[in-house]
């Protein structure tokens, strides 16, 4: 009886393995200074198409399954569709004046950003005064095949009347 015959050939796939595993495609870690300056700028966009009442362009910034909490609205609005259809009700109601939206925080896992940040809104319904509302948010970013960062998930928390 011989031992360590099939020793040989398992040691050798063994180093074929780690060798191709090491030279395989590299898996880049995004750089979160990258990230935040990526998703910053798609805010200032968000801002703009708010401020055109352009729902196309804001539903753009959202993935295709994406899901929009607002306190305006009960449940949730799920889908960019649904989004879009959302923001064109929402700019028929009001001219946004002015929008701010500030990253707080921002933490990058992979294709997934989870940011925290403030917005700053100022709209107005029909001859009314404007009217100025804060609030918080939390948004789930994930980087699509493209490379594109778009929400997944946005939920916005108005901060209480004062």
């Amino acid at each position: 009886m011989r031992t360590g015959r099939g020793i040989g050939p398992l040691l050798l796939m063994s180093a074929m393995l780690a060798t191709a595993c090491a030279h395989g495609p590299a898996v880049r870690t995004p750089d979160t200074a990258e990230v935040r300056a990526t998703i910053e700028g798609t805010l200032r966009e968000f801002g703009g198409a708010m401020q055109r009442a352009d729902a196309a362009a804001v539903a753009a910034m959202f993935t295709e399954d994406a899901e929009y909490i607002s306190a305006a609205t009960k449940g949730f609005i799920s889908g960019r569709a649904a989004i879009e259809e959302a923001f064109r009700t929402r700019f028929k109601a009001a001219r946004f004046l002015e929008v701010a939206i500030v990253t707080v925080s921002l933490q990058v896992v992979g294709d997934t950003a989870y940011e925290t940040g403030t917005n700053r809104l100022t709209f107005q319904a029909g001859d009314a005064p404007p009217v100025t509302r804060t609030g918080r948010y939390l948004s789930v970013w994930r980087r699509g095949a493209d490379g594109v960062w778009r929400i997944r998930v946005d939920a916005i928390i108005p901060d209480p009347a004062s």
